[in-house]
């Protein structure tokens, strides 16, 4: 799995156009094909900060999310709204089973699901 954690800083005038689109982009990219979760959020400390979390099922299905060219509009109009240049870090991953350690902390196992 591919898991993708991006940021982008608003300015105080440019929040809501650059929420605005970061949704649309997010509705866009949870309908393509491998993409197992796409989610867009504003940080509770820093609410200029928004915040993108992505899951892939593997780095070919990113790179032709990267070459959709709404994903490369998106990407050219939040950086153009943004207060500073947007960043972005690509991780392949594997998910670990919490099954077998629910007993240890006391803690029920999370079960991922599909955005």
């Amino acid at each position: 799995m591919i898991l993708v954690i991006g940021h982008a800083t608003a300015k105080p005038d440019t929040l809501q156009a650059m929420l605005a689109i970061s949704v649309e982009h997010v509705q866009r990219s949870r309908a393509e094909p491998g993409c197992l979760s796409h989610e867009v959020s504003t940080d509770a400390l820093q609410p200029l900060q928004l915040t993108f979390v992505e899951r892939w099922s593997d780095m070919a299905a990113l790179q032709v999310h990267f070459r959709v060219e709404a994903s490369r509009a998106f990407g050219k109009a939040l950086a153009a709204m943004a207060d500073g240049p947007p960043q972005i870090h690509v991780y392949q991953s594997d998910e670990i089973d919490l099954a077998g350690l629910a007993g240890r902390s006391g803690a029920a196992p999370r079960t991922p699901e599909k955005s």
